[in-house]
């Protein structure tokens, strides 16, 4: 937790006074309220997230661990049946490569930093090793390392292991190459350390002997990598040779391509060791000179039409990397591309011709290369495969949405349906009882599914729906009548989808070619008039009509840079990245962009202000968020975030004069890039931020901030959504799917409450809900915690005592509950219903017997105890109405109303 303590606290209000400082406008949220504030996870789990790595037990493949991209290390002990998270605390989330110790198999190492570079990759700070099968980790060193492409352990010798580093992703560091232990990671030795024009190279790849340590293969990658392009490679990329245990270390040329490389992966036969497999991307295009390559290729400069590059071609060795062959027909991209985001190659460890090439498909071979063929129609953007060295046809494979494990050779495959690990970019919710959440998955499409299900029943995989494809970005909806969807996949193909018929329309702009659009296009449905839509490429568009008909309201807002506009690596650069209507004045719109510039408009479009220079401080990076007030006219807020230049520090701006001046609100924000801000519908004091590891809150306008962790683990907090009825923090993370916070109590909180002896905060109008029957689900499911039914009471207690709390329907007395107050935030739900009668004392013995028969059925002394409590009255349910809460404690007593509604889900 960062957080201060209550003895900080009062020196903070003690310097405040002795400043002539009012403290009430500077003030840290106490962790007994901070800690009280729970998330809830409803998933979504069906479809996976993307894998990275597998490290399985040999000697008892039951016990294996998965490594996800931005959702965590998962461990199952049985076969797969069931995983839980072993990695969720620790200070970063993304991870590359995991290692099991097969000598001592309590051993486990992880490195961090995702090393398939995509778009949506994260950083590390290191490599980590766990003694105790995962349950506690200790950072070992390397916190340059960023990306970790493979770890090693020597066989004989578990101290020993080798470390292939990448280095920062988008900017050179020293740090790159690949590093060696003698001492189980006290120390680091750099034992490959390999530079090209001017720049130090990262290792993505290293393979060992299976018989011999000492003879080690590695493939070192050159790359640049910039938010407006990726490079495929440079003359730095190439395999390495050490027969000594990394001392010394000889370049394989001998068959190799050479000139320009992309990324190489490179595997051992465990049957033969002197064959060894390489999978590498060619990327020399004939007719071109080395300048002029070298040019294009740290520039960003896309290929002519009519040139082409060679290509990713499978090369074998049959004498242990001397001399080498390709094996793969020439013009085919084995695996497919992009390069930077696969190259991993399996070869089967019972037969040194069988080899499997990862990509976008599935490429084998079983003959040695002479011939290649798709396995299996499993999977899809794969990443990581195991092969049981006792039995091939026992396989685990890890790709983009999910992980399969086959026993017959990938005929059949069971999918674990359960880890919630959805990757979303951009969430919205409805107006429904319970609300529905809305949102756009990486490589998983649209997708909504409730908040919540009547009477506190999980949130399981059958409650979700797709609602459109692709790379699900934006999903925004009409909140007049929660029937009308607006979504996108990638670079801005937008629809309107009907949810009531299920029809979904393409509404896409009709001069959107002649438009760049962002990876994640922003959409925008008028809080004044719902008919209005708008969306975003490089210029604003609007619709007066659900996106019938478009007209451009701006011109390009961006700096239009065309070497960056043109670069390569499947981006678009040069687009709005977040566009926001005032909730005040429907003609103030807000854009930033991912090349740094924030414009206004206060005429819906005529003009545009560029505000860059009167943002002091402003880093000029990738605008990931502009916040505009909905209680202060000219008050916006903005973040940037410095992800795509290796720069970790928060940016989060204020302004109250229509962006003519601003003032940092970061404070004491850790250094975590900022996704976004949300500032909340009833105070404006109290805001919110997401970070690319967690959220944190303020209840002094950015002064003080405090992180939100109980229930959240470390993870992209990417998009925040408050909703304006429930008063619920929806949070969309890009790697752990949908969290769910009650924020009420922060909304009244403040100095006076946090000086009061006790304060009831308000209620919130809750549904009492009829008896459903309950769907059929199958056995292996993920439990999403719904909201728990009946009315929740919040309440602030300055010391601990007993809490009375007391219903009233009109004058009378309807219920009374007894609570055990903690010292700070508390919560107790009234059921709504309603005392009868107090049970006779014959009653009361057979209830006493029912909590005996219950200790023996495995429940606590105190749930026992907690059941006669609530059990010394016969109650009966109470009809929706209106109702008064009376909270008595501390000698405080106070009132507040409470509304029961009346329960009309069918009728939705």
């Amino acid at each position: 937790m960062r957080f201060t303590d209550t003895k900080s606290i009062l020196l903070i209000m003690i310097v405040g006074l002795l400043a002539g400082v009012d403290t009430t406008l500077a003030q840290q949220i106490p962790s007994n309220v901070i800690d009280e504030l729970h998330f809830r996870s409803i998933g979504p789990t069906r479809q996976g997230g993307r894998y990275v790595d597998l490290a399985v037990v040999e000697k008892s493949p039951k016990v294996f661990y998965t490594a996800t991209a931005s959702g965590g290390l998962w461990k199952t002990v049985n076969n797969g049946i069931s995983f839980f998270p072993i990695f969720d605390n620790e200070s970063v989330v993304s991870i590359g490569d995991v290692t099991v110790d097969q000598r001592d198999t309590s051993i486990v190492w992880v490195g961090t930093g995702e090393a398939n570079n995509s778009r949506s990759s994260y950083f590390g700070d290191g490599v980590y090793k766990s003694t105790d099968g995962g349950q506690t980790w200790k950072n070992m060193g390397l916190p340059e390392s960023h990306h970790i492409g493979r770890i090693l352990i020597d066989p004989n010798n578990s101290d020993v292991v080798y470390v292939a580093a990448l280095g920062h992703l988008y900017s050179d560091n020293p740090e790159r190459g690949l590093y060696k232990t003698t001492n189980g990671g006290k120390s680091w030795k750099k034992v490959l350390d390999v530079e090209a024009e001017g720049k130090k190279i990262g290792v993505v790849d290293v393979a060992m002997h299976p018989t011999n340590p000492n003879i080690l293969i590695a493939a070192t990658y050159d790359k640049i990598r910039k938010p407006w392009t990726f490079n495929e490679g440079g003359p730095g990329s190439a395999i390495y040779k050490s027969t000594d245990a990394g001392k010394t270390w000889t370049k394989l040329e001998n068959g190799l391509p050479g000139g320009f490389l992309g990324r190489i992966g490179v595997a051992f036969s465990q049957k033969d060791p002197n064959i060894i497999y390489a999978n590498v991307e060619n990327v020399n295009v004939d007719g071109i000179s080395y300048e002029e390559r070298l040019e294009m290729l740290t520039v960003g400069i896309p290929l002519k039409r009519g040139q082409r590059v060679k290509g990713v071609e499978v090369y074998r060795s049959d004498d242990t990397g001397d001399s080498w062959r390709k094996v793969s027909p020439d013009g085919e991209d084995v695996g497919g591309g992009p390069g930077y985001y696969y190259q991993q190659l399996i070869v089967d460890p019972n037969d040194s011709d069988h080899v499997y090439v990862l990509g976008v498909r599935m490429w084998e071979t079983v003959d040695g290369g002479k011939n290649w063929r798709r396995p299996f129609r499993f999977g899809g953007d794969n990443h990581a495969m195991w092969i049981d060295p006792s039995d091939s046809k026992h396989m685990i494979l890890g790709y983009d949405h999910g992980m399969g494990i086959t026993y017959d050779g990938g005929k059949k495959w069971y999918h674990p349906d359960e880890i919630p690990l959805a990757q979303f970019y951009s969430i919205d919710v409805d107006m429904a009882y319970p609300y529905n959440v809305y949102g756009g998955l990486q490589d998983n499409g649209s997708v909504m599914g409730p908040s919540s299900n009547p009477n506190g029943v999980p949130v399981r995989i059958q409650d979700w729906r797709r609602t459109g494809g692709g790379d699900g970005m934006y999903n925004i909806v009409d909140k007049t009548n929660n029937r009308y969807l607006y979504n996108e996949y990638q670079f801005g193909p937008i629809q309107r989808v009907d949810l009531k018929t299920g029809e979904a329309t393409s509404i896409r702009y009709e001069n959107a070619n002649k438009m760049r659009w962002n990876w994640s296009s922003p959409i925008v449905v008028s809080e004044h008039n719902a008919d209005v839509i708008y969306h975003a490429g490089n210029k604003v568009l609007r619709s007066d009509f659900r996106g019938e008909n478009w007209k451009e309201i701006s011109p390009d807002l961006t700096n239009d840079d065309a070497v960056k506009a043109a670069g390569t690596g499947n981006i678009q650069y040069g687009t709005i990245t977040t566009l926001e209507e005032s909730p005040i004045n429907p003609d103030e719109l807000w854009v930033g962009t991912d090349d740094g510039n924030v414009q206004l408009t206060l005429d819906g479009g005529k003009t545009w202000t560029k505000l860059n220079d009167n943002i002091k401080g402003n880093p000029g990076y990738w605008v990931s968020r502009i916040e505009a007030s909905a209680h202060f006219a000219g008050t916006a807020y903005v973040s940037y975030t410095g992800l795509r230049r290796d720069d970790f520090r928060p940016f989060v701006y204020k302004t109250t004069d229509f962006g003519k001046t601003w003032t940092s609100i970061a404070a004491n924000l850790p250094n975590e890039n900022i996704n976004v801000i949300k500032e909340d519908h009833k105070n404006p004091d109290l805001l919110f931020v997401g970070t690319d590891q967690s959220v944190f809150a303020t209840i002094d306008g950015g002064k003080n901030w405090t992180e939100m962790n109980n229930g959240f683990p470390t993870n992209p907090a990417y998009d925040l959504v408050i909703h304006s009825r429930e008063n619920d923090l929806v949070v969309g993370t890009h790697g752990r799917g949908i969290f769910i916070a009650d924020i009420s109590p922060l909304q009244e909180l403040n100095q006076e409450v946090l000086s009061s002896k006790a304060y009831l905060f308000d209620i919130e109008d809750k549904v009492k809900w009829g008896n459903y029957p309950v769907n059929n689900a199958s056995y292996t499911n993920y439990n999403g915690e719904s909201e728990a039914p009946g009315t929740h009471i919040n309440f602030y207690a300055s010391q601990a005592g007993k809490a009375t709390i007391n219903i009233y329907k009109g004058k009378r007395k309807i219920q009374t509950l007894t609570v055990d107050a903690e010292k700070g935030l508390n919560q107790t739900i009234w059921n709504m219903d309603q005392i009868v009668r107090a049970r006779t004392d014959q009653e009361m013995e057979g209830v006493k017997r029912q909590a005996e028969r219950m200790k023996n059925w495995g429940y606590t002394d105190a749930q026992a105890e907690a059941y006669i409590e609530r059990s010394k009255y016969i109650t009966s349910e109470i009809n929706p109405g209106d109702f008064k809460v009376e909270l008595i404690l501390n000698g405080v007593t106070m009132m507040k109303d409470a509304t029961v509604l009346e329960d009309l889900w069918y009728d939705q």
